[in-house]
């Protein structure tokens, strides 16, 4: 297993919200296979992507860090900035491109 840190483009990327648009476009096809220049995969592009946009639900969203936890499953983690309170959440995303688990404390 390995931990990557999200560049901040990306994070940056996340925290303007819209981001379920790319699962939409043929991102599914493609999720498993080939690294971009980072260095991430496209599985774990589409779960920083799906998870950020169920996080934006509460609030301005910062990535933290992405762990592939087992082939079928990337683990997102990150904060959530609100007006009153910053939460963390940490998010389960599966290769089929659903998430499994999502948890905001």
């Amino acid at each position: 297993m390995r931990k990557t840190l999200i560049p901040a483009a990306l994070a940056t990327t996340m925290m303007l919200g819209g981001c379920a648009t790319a699962l939409g476009g043929g991102l599914l096809g493609d999720i498993l296979g080939g690294n971009d220049q980072y260095g991430e995969t496209r599985f774990e592009r589409a779960a920083v992507q799906a998870c950020a946009n169920e996080a934006s639900r509460y609030g301005r969203v910062e990535i933290r860090d992405v762990d592939q936890i087992s082939r079928d499953i990337v683990r997102v983690r990150g904060d959530i900035r609100r007006d009153y309170r910053n939460s963390r959440f940490e998010c389960d995303f599966r290769s089929d491109g659903r998430i499994v688990d999502f948890d905001v404390d």
